[in-house]
């Protein structure tokens, strides 16, 4: 018995000297000789042992722990300068030379919403400030908050993979930036016409759907040449839910406060040489053209629209059940709180009297009026004139 104790602790003090010496690993190499990271920016790097079925441990170092660190392969940036990353394995050694720049004090990507539909594809382009190397820009780390409705590469590409909503983060160090996504089976009538003239409609539609070669106009509110305006206490509501195309992206949410007068807004366009663009809208004999746009309530108030060239050159149409603006009502709409879509024919505008011109200077193109009941939403959205199929 003591004979056989003898012999199986001398193998075993055998088998742990060589595992010690790790005698059978003859090398190790890393994925990347050079890694560029930002100040609190991280990055992996990945051993390998040869040969590939020989098992060892990694111990992982850095020359300089003031420049850079790194544990289980994970190098983290700390101040700016270069050090080396030393990964060893028994007596042999792998290096990358690491260089850590300026910490990134933002990212922004080149949309902020967009709609796809699915099995589509988009790519955002990410802006680092300060400036940063396309190597430490390529340190992005890019995530979806729902994977099952749109996923995202390392390299911020978009991919739709069913219906529904998800967000797309991009971050780096302790900057952040983060994009909606829409997906859609089917595109609506209204963004599959051509000729479009914008008042107020989410980005995601206007670039993703519409197209900028579609695009005649865009009025859309920018505080430059085109402006919004409200009077006689409109205050601001809250968007609450999907705009009318199914985006996060927010809408006209207005509040009447009870002023004396008819509360109200506007569109207002200052580019002369925009607005000559409109000219080809009233002269089309085709009928094809129409005002569209979408309108949500659960009151029973009038609303009255102005759509011209400002007063008194703009026909005025009310929706609803009473007169509003000396005008009898064009018609109604649901009151349930959702979406509802209205789209009015060009010819009727131009049967009232409506003629677009050329020349024309700064003036109203679109307007509402919520009248002057205190608490009255004026909600609206996807506000356009476009040429039908």
């Amino acid at each position: 018995m003591k004979k056989y104790l003898v012999i199986a602790l001398c193998i075993s003090a055998v088998f742990l000297s060589s595992c010690e010496k790790d005698v059978s690993v003859t090398g190790v190499t890393l994925d990347k000789a050079t890694l560029a990271l930002c100040v609190s920016g991280t990055g992996n790097l990945m051993a390998t042992i040869q040969p590939s079925d020989v098992y060892g441990r990694v111990k992982w170092s850095s020359s300089d722990t003031l420049i850079a660190t790194v544990v289980d392969g994970t190098v983290t940036g700390v101040s700016e300068g270069t050090a080396q990353i030393v990964a060893t394995v028994g007596s042999y050694t792998a290096t990358c030379d690491v260089t850590i720049s300026a910490s990134v004090t933002s990212i922004t990507l080149s949309k902020t919403s967009v709609r796809l539909k699915i099995d589509s594809t988009q790519t955002l382009t990410p802006t680092l400030l300060p400036a940063q190397p396309e190597a430490v820009v390529g340190n992005i780390t890019w995530t979806s908050t729902n994977p099952l409705v749109a996923t995202v590469t390392s390299n911020g590409k978009i991919t739709a993979v069913s219906l529904g909503s998800a967000t797309i983060v991009a971050s780096i160090g302790t900057a952040t930036a983060v994009c909606s996504v829409s997906v859609f089976d089917t595109t609506p009538n209204s963004l599959m016409g051509t000729n479009y003239y914008l008042i107020n409609i989410d980005n995601a539609s206007a670039t993703d759907v519409i197209g900028s070669s579609n695009i005649v106009a865009d009025f859309r509110a920018d505080g430059v040449k085109n402006n919004f305006y409200v009077w006689n206490g409109l205050n601001a509501g809250t968007c609450s839910g999907a705009s009318f195309y199914g985006t996060s992206e927010t809408w006209l949410s207005l509040v009447v406060a009870g002023a004396v007068g008819w509360s109200g807004a506007a569109y207002n366009v200052a580019t002369g040489t925009e607005l000559n663009k409109l000219k080809a809208v009233t002269d089309d004999v085709s009928g094809k053209y129409y005002l569209h746009f979408a309108i949500k309530s659960t009151t029973t108030n009038s609303y009255a629209f102005k759509l011209g060239y400002g007063n008194p050159a703009a026909v005025t149409f009310v929706l609803g059940t009473a007169a509003m603006e000396s005008t009898n009502p064009y018609g109604n709409f649901t009151r349930n709180g959702q979406w509802q879509e209205v789209e009015i024919p060009m010819s009727y505008f131009k049967g009232k009297g409506l003629a677009y011109t050329t020349g024309k200077a700064t003036t109203d193109v679109f307007v509402m009026l919520a009248g002057s009941t205190a608490g009255i939403k004026l909600e609206i959205d996807a506000v356009f004139i476009y040429k039908k199929p």
